[in-house]
């Protein structure tokens, strides 16, 4: 409930009160899990985060490898489409959070830190299985597509009529590949 009221009304705009009323609990129960409304945030975004991550290995299975963990990301583009709350909760805060004085600060910059250094480890992996050319701008590869997905999702919850952004997702990722993958020895 509180992911939803903070997609809503924003970090800024939101009472611990109103978020305990919604809730169904008192401010003095809330406060006893969530000290603050900072750490109710973090909390939420990291949750965000961590459903993210599940999504993109089957139950029991280690996350795909090289080239296949980033076409997996098209998966989860896919399944935020499904989730318009949980998206909007991202774009709204990570929009706040550029601010240096904002307490999602440290979250945004670390999520997107996060983010690369998966990226750039598929990638690695993917040039250990001889499957990436060596001279592929591994940082500027992460960079870019973590700028797509968090562009395409502002597109796609500012324009009702937008039409699928995992497929435009897919269709950089294929692009990706074809530029800079090899193919794969048998």
């Amino acid at each position: 409930m509180a992911t939803q009221l903070f997609s809503l009304e924003g970090f800024r705009g939101l009472t611990m009160s109103a978020i305990a009323r919604e809730c169904g609990m008192s401010l003095s129960g809330l406060v006893h899990y969530f000290p603050t409304k900072d750490l109710l945030l973090q909390a939420a975004m990291d949750r965000r985060d961590e459903i993210d991550q599940s999504r993109l290995a089957l139950p029991g299975q280690p996350r795909p490898r090289g080239w296949g963990y980033l076409e997996s990301l098209v998966e989860l583009v896919r399944h935020n489409q499904r989730q318009q709350g949980i998206v909007r909760l991202f774009t709204t805060v990570a929009a706040e959070a550029v601010d240096p004085n904002h307490p999602a600060n440290a979250w945004l910059r670390s999520h997107h830190q996060t983010s690369a250094a998966r990226i750039r480890q598929a990638l690695a992996e993917a040039e250990a299985d001889g499957a990436l050319a060596e001279d592929a701008p591994v940082d500027s590869i992460a960079r870019s597509l973590i700028a797509a997905m968090d562009g395409l999702q502002l597109q796609w919850l500012s324009d009702p009529g937008y039409p699928d952004m995992a497929e435009d997702f897919e269709m950089l990722i294929s692009t990706v590949r074809h530029r800079w993958g090899l193919p794969q020895p048998s």
